[in-house]
């Protein structure tokens, strides 16, 4: 890959063209930037320089907003910790960052069976980086596709895909992620094509794609889980759905809650326009005995409905009357590797009044 000398105002400018070329000739809506700290060296400084955060600040990100004020940029900072990672968020450098360590975190948790780190790690990243300016993900197409790190186990995978989808931030599925297809370094064996069918080639193509696909796609492709509702592509176009359908999951507060059992999962999503309890059993044993906490939650003192907007069976509804709401049982048992999402409603459409 070059190594383009933009100390020269000329490459700029080039660049500049070059980005022009694509937002308006071809329409694309935007740029992933690979390795973006590495763009100017200082001497033997080789990322995060000042002279990288100028030209992005006062160069790339002023020209590709006046050709389209809609295009977006994601930055690539591997390596780098949340903190950091902000300065190019805080400074209108790029509009969004990727999260590797809420991606670490996101796989931990569903191949452990226990919450560990995952609450703190999505509370510090909301913290750091303004208005969950970050991109969620599970991996990329330099990583172990995560299906090969969950072991093959499609109960993780879907674990891994419900924190994604069901968490602040912008979310990326790297393809095939959805169908549960596996892949291992060298990066050739983790870029194969996409598994749409059983037919020749995966169904990817009818003539000699750059490489065959892996041998699994006779049981794992699209057309195999497609309107099967236990499969771990429905489970995405379910969680999808979800997403779309209240804006609370896309962009409201996350508050984490507490548990006495470590492979319960448990947190709120809450805005003006509602309250969402996210709930798992990340263990493959039945769990019973739990609790979940929210007396610090900031929830209203009011009797509340519970609707089950995500996973099967009548949450029982909750009064909060001084210190009597502070432990929740929303279910008598969790059943192994069970996820819902239970929407909150004051009765008697009382007004909200949540402090965050």
């Amino acid at each position: 890959m070059p190594d383009l000398n933009y100390n020269n105002p000329a490459v700029t400018e080039e660049m500049k063209k070059i980005s022009t070329f694509w937002l308006t000739d071809i329409g694309v809506d935007g740029f992933r930037l690979d390795a973006a700290k590495h763009l100017i060296e200082d001497g033997v400084i080789q990322q995060n320089t000042e002279a990288t955060h100028l030209w992005y600040q006062n160069e790339f990100y002023p020209a590709y907003k006046a050709v389209n004020p809609e295009a977006m940029t994601v930055g690539e900072l591997f390596g780098d910790g949340l903190n950091t990672i902000a300065q190019y968020i805080k400074n209108d450098q790029f509009d969004l960052a990727f999260n590797f360590q809420l991606a670490n975190s996101f796989i931990a948790s569903a191949n452990t069976g226990k919450a560990g780190n995952l609450p703190n790690t999505l509370k510090v990243s909301d913290k750091a980086i303004p208005d969950n300016q970050y991109a969620t993900f599970l991996t990329n197409h330099d990583q172990n596709r995560v299906m090969s790190q969950l072991g093959g186990d499609v109960n993780k995978a879907k674990l891994a895909a419900f924190f994604l989808l069901t968490s602040p931030g912008t979310p990326f599925i790297y393809y095939g992620e959805e169908i549960g297809m596996q892949g291992r370094k060298p990066d050739e064996n983790i870029r194969l094509p996409m598994q749409w069918s059983s037919d020749e080639n995966a169904g990817f193509t009818t003539g000699r794609p750059w490489r065959a696909p892996a041998s699994d796609y006779l049981n794992v492709n699209v057309a195999a889980q497609n309107g099967i509702s236990e499969s771990l592509l429905e489970h995405y176009r379910a969680l999808i759905q979800l997403r779309n359908k209240y804006s609370t999951m896309q962009t409201g507060d996350l508050i984490p809650l507490k548990s006495n059992k470590p492979s319960v999962y448990a947190v709120l999503r809450v805005d003006e326009n509602g309250t969402f309890l996210i709930l798992a059993n990340l263990s493959e044993e039945t769990i019973s005995g739990y609790t979940i906490t929210l007396k610090d939650a900031g929830l209203a003192e009011s009797a509340y409905s519970v609707e089950t907007v995500f996973g099967a069976g009548q949450a029982a509804g909750l009064e909060r009357s001084g210190e009597a709401f502070s432990e929740y049982i929303p279910f008598e048992n969790l059943n192994p590797y069970t996820m819902y999402v239970l929407k909150l409603q004051i009765r008697n459409n009382e007004e909200y009044n949540v402090d965050t």
